[in-house]
């Protein structure tokens, strides 16, 4: 007659080894959508930054490449625009003008760029319009999931949501815009 323990723990092993192996699929599963969201962030920025600009249709590209699979993503987008901003010893008097210039730059985040690409008050049609940079700015995009992957969650359950961090995937990406091609 079998002992019951060995068949208990035979049981055990075999749903350990089960959700293992699902986490191990649900894990690969995560890592082809970090590599299909890192690639469409690399296309996405190195297009802005060679042609200068940002038009409707390939945010909306950009978009679709991301939205491949069940993860829901956090998209932060900022164009650093170079000032440059003149040195004066008394800024209320011109005659004080130092001959210097100090490099600043003022940063404009996805709101204040998708409200010129996508403004209802604009009267150019939604085909035409354009969010240009300049030579010599910054442009940068930062994503990351904001639902929880699958393998995340499992290992959540098996470890009575010790994991921490529910951001598997997060993603920055960025650089110097190098051609003005308007």
């Amino acid at each position: 007659m079998p002992n019951p323990i060995i068949k208990i723990f035979a049981v055990f092993l075999a749903v350990l080894l089960l959700c293992f192996a699902v986490y191990q699929s649900y894990q690969r599963q995560e890592d082809i959508a970090y590599e299909n969201a890192k690639q469409a962030v690399h296309d996405f920025v190195d297009n802005v930054r060679m042609k200068g600009f940002i038009t409707p249709k390939m945010y909306e590209d950009f978009q679709s490449k991301l939205s491949i699979g069940d993860i829901l993503y956090d998209i932060e987008i900022v164009h650093e625009k170079k000032v440059y901003t003149p040195v004066y010893t008394d800024p209320a008097n011109p005659a004080t003008f130092t001959n210097e210039y100090v490099v600043d730059y003022d940063e404009f985040y996805w709101k204040q760029i998708s409200s010129f690409l996508y403004g209802e008050n604009l009267s150019t049609p939604i085909e035409e319009r354009m969010y240009k940079l300049t030579a010599g700015d910054f442009f940068k995009v930062h994503v990351e999931n904001k639902t929880k992957t699958k393998a995340t969650m499992l290992f959540n359950f098996l470890t009575g949501s010790l994991g921490g961090n529910d951001v598997s995937i997060s993603i920055t990406y960025g650089g110097m815009v190098l051609n003005e091609d308007y």
